[in-house]
């Protein structure tokens, strides 16, 4: 799941309950859901921004007890559902309380391929925080990526990106540093090696329109890029930076 958490209400009298969140980057909505058996019904609402035709898919997964992995969800039903008045009610016919669901709606057009640019308010976002600026892309930043020494103090924000073709793509940063020297932060993808970013000094924090360039190589479909201020697994950042975006190319 990527983007921004949304407020999820649990039935009255009933086990279900669960997470979602809607990623406005990719216009997909991912819910999370379970602990109740038979049939019981998800009701969605604010999905104007997918469209009045929208591709809801059911997945479910099931308890395999805590050590033993499972291999993939299975797919339950993918099933083309109007919505009206952005609201949509799916119904989960035969649920197990010991199996967890999830709902995946998108625009019936899909989650397009290649997204260029991914914004970092709508990013996962670890011991930092989301900020918004006039001047940032899209309205919103992640600053206070100040924390750096154990992998459960430190800061760092994940973007999901989706790409059609394994190869190496230019990925173009925005940024601000306002220390008035250069700053790093570290960068890794899909859990590789770490490299290290560098931003030159910018007109001050908050304020955006600077870039900086690199390279990552990819897989085909999605992958996880994490930068950072500090890791043990890499030397850590010097100074500090906001994140407005990344860019592939």
């Amino acid at each position: 799941m990527a983007g921004n958490m949304v407020t999820t209400t649990p039935g009255a009298q009933t086990g279900l309950d669960g997470f979602a969140s809607y990623d406005p980057t990719r216009r997909i909505v991912n819910v999370v859901f379970g602990d109740e058996a038979g049939t019981n019904t998800v009701n969605l609402t604010g999905l104007g921004a997918l469209g009045s035709s929208v591709r809801v898919t059911l997945l479910s997964t099931p308890s395999s007890g805590r050590f033993t992995a499972v291999t993939a969800p299975t797919t339950v039903s993918t099933t083309t559902r109007t919505v009206s008045g952005g609201q949509l009610s799916v119904s989960v016919p035969n649920m197990s309380a010991t199996s967890a669901y999830q709902l995946v709606v998108e625009p019936v057009s899909g989650v397009p391929a290649y997204q260029q640019r991914y914004e970092a308010e709508n990013a996962s976002v670890f011991r930092a925080q989301r900020l918004t600026a006039s001047s940032a892309s899209g309205g919103g930043y992640v600053g206070r990526i100040d924390n750096s020494g154990t992998p459960r103090t430190d800061s760092y924000v994940d973007f999901v990106v989706n790409v059609p073709a394994a190869r190496a793509y230019t990925m173009t940063i925005g940024y601000a540093n306002g220390t008035g020297a250069t700053a790093t932060q570290g960068l890794a993808y899909n859990g590789g090696a770490w490299g290290t970013v560098s931003y030159p000094p910018t007109a001050g924090w908050g304020q955006f329109g600077a870039t900086v360039s690199t390279t990552v190589t990819l897989r085909a479909g999605y992958n996880v890029i994490r930068l950072a201020k500090g890791s043990p697994y890499f030397s850590g950042g010097t100074g500090y930076a906001e994140l407005d975006y990344i860019q592939l190319t």
